[in-house]
């Protein structure tokens, strides 16, 4: 290739490029998807505890780092150990201004759970805001039971759970078939709030 043809060549790469750079500074300039909008953190459960914890200390981050400045407000559909809140996540438009915070048991529907009314192969998994679910079991000071030893040989041992089939239950029952306790009770009912 000559002196010639290697000129035209390179100013026919040039004015593409400046083109481009032409046409492509009009994108820049739109106007962000997410100004003036608002983005719903919708909660599977109750306002209070961890959940709501976890989920409140994202929205500054998603506020900075999400393009148009939008608003982050949280929602709460409590109810069926978060399966609720999926149900309402599956039928929201695909709009990106919903974002699912759900709780341990959005498994359902591969578990069998009635209620689990969604596809969890159709939802777009962002992230997590844990790397595990560290549970801790613990006794009022007078109870006495200062050892796994003693609360293993005390005989109706009650525990709380937010509802039967909640991760809380769930966990609550292998860990007092696993040390066998001697007829525990399971005690029902407790959400966030009440318990914190």
């Amino acid at each position: 290739m000559g002196f010639a043809e290697r000129s035209k060549l390179l100013a026919t790469l040039l004015a593409g490029l400046c083109s481009l750079l032409f046409f492509t500074h009009a994108a820049f300039c739109q106007t962000p998807y997410y100004a003036g909008k608002t983005i719903t953190i919708v909660r599977g459960g109750g306002p209070g505890g961890s959940g709501e914890f976890q989920s409140r200390a994202l929205m500054p981050y998603l506020k900075k780092y999400i393009p148009g400045n939008p608003t982050i407000m949280m929602e709460f559909i409590d109810g069926a150990s978060g399966r609720k809140g999926a149900n309402y996540m599956y039928t929201a438009g695909p709009d990106g201004l919903k974002i699912g915070s759900a709780g341990a048991m959005i498994p359902g529907p591969i578990l069998g759970l009635p209620g689990s009314n969604y596809d969890i192969d159709k939802f777009i998994y962002i992230g997590s805001t844990e790397t595990g679910n560290p549970y801790v079991f613990f006794t009022r000071k007078a109870a006495g039971l200062d050892s796994l030893d003693k609360v293993r040989r005390t005989p109706g041992i009650r525990i709380g759970a937010h509802s039967v089939g909640h991760s809380v239950y769930v966990t609550a029952r292998m860990f007092a078939h696993m040390f066998e306790f001697k007829e525990p009770k399971f005690v029902v009912g407790f959400n966030e709030s009440t318990v914190f």
